[in-house]
């Protein structure tokens, strides 16, 4: 069987997307444009169908992150993957040395997850959400996930610069 050409300047249709990659768009499409227009805190402009976004943190390697993990639960993070798994564990280490000052700073308790087994380390925060729940209750989440970039970026930006020049 041969398929017709199609005219210079038309595309074929996109692959279709399930209803919960179109919950996750819209809710990421959301959350972006208040992040860039209210906040100027990233220049993205298109939400995916996946259950993550992440946000350049200016560190090469080191990303800023809200999702949807398993269990039913929300996710901020910074995520640390330099490339080398002792440089990503010697940062993440001398950032835990902070622990205490970070999570007051925060006002958030810290989940501090080295990952030896993997390479990447990362540093969470984490609700109760997902990506079924009512309008309203995305809505907190949303909420939830701008506060708590915004914070990340705020009371770490300048603590992973250092911490990526010490390791």
């Amino acid at each position: 069987m041969r398929y017709a050409r199609l005219p210079k300047g038309h595309r074929t249709p996109r692959a279709s997307i399930s209803t919960k990659g179109e919950k996750y768009r819209n809710y990421f499409q959301l959350l972006i444009d208040e992040l860039r227009e209210k906040h100027h805190f990233t220049g993205a402009k298109a939400g995916q169908p996946q259950n993550w976004y992440s946000f350049s943190s200016g560190i090469s390697g080191i990303t800023y992150g809200a999702n949807f993990s398993q269990g039913g639960k929300a996710r901020t993070e910074v995520y640390i993957d330099l490339g080398d798994q002792d440089k990503n564990k010697q940062v993440f280490d001398l950032l835990q040395q902070e622990a205490t000052l970070i999570e007051n700073e925060l006002g958030h308790n810290v989940a501090w997850e080295r990952l030896n087994d993997k390479r990447a380390s990362r540093l969470a925060l984490y609700i109760n959400g997902n990506i079924n729940d009512s309008d309203a209750e995305l809505e907190t989440v949303k909420n939830w996930h701008i506060d708590k970039l915004l914070k990340l970026k705020k009371h770490l930006g300048s603590r992973l610069k250092k911490a990526v020049k010490s390791a």
